[in-house]
Formats: structure tokens, sequence, C-alpha cells
């Protein structure tokens, strides 16, 4: 199946061939911990969102979902 990624700051270096936005075949029943792995994107403090919706390392994809990695964000 294919869902689309999104990188945003710090976690574009993570993108293949610099494309911030790009699709990614993925095995049925995927969870993020296995596209994070898939990525190299090392466990951290990063927002994960599923087609807008903020989600846990368990959590899922479908086909054709969307897949939005922020980096943290602070201020004051």
């Amino acid at each position: 199946m294919k869902i689309f990624v999104k990188l945003y700051g710090v976690l574009m270096r993570y993108a293949p061939g610099g494309r911030p936005q790009f699709s990614l075949r993925v095995e049925p029943g995927a969870t993020l911990e296995d596209i994070h792995r898939e990525l190299a994107i090392p466990e951290g403090r990063h927002v994960t969102l599923i087609n807008g919706r903020r989600s846990g390392p368990d959590a899922s994809v479908a086909d054709g979902d969307t897949l939005v990695l922020l980096p943290p964000i602070s201020g004051g």
C-alpha cells in the first residue's frame, strides 16, 4: 500500500532524495514505529500526525493516508 509523507524542519534530513514530501510504499498493517525505522528517524520528541490527527508509535496507517512529522517547537 502507499502513503504520502511530509517531513518538516530538522526532520527533512531523513527525506529520501532530499524531497520533504514523498510517497512511500509500506506493508499492510505498518505502524508509525515501522515507518520511523524504515526512514531511519530516531525516536524522539517529534509530533506525528496521520490525516491531521496526532498519533502514537503503535498507530497503524492505511492505504492513501497522509503522514506528517513535525519537530518539537519551543518558545515563550
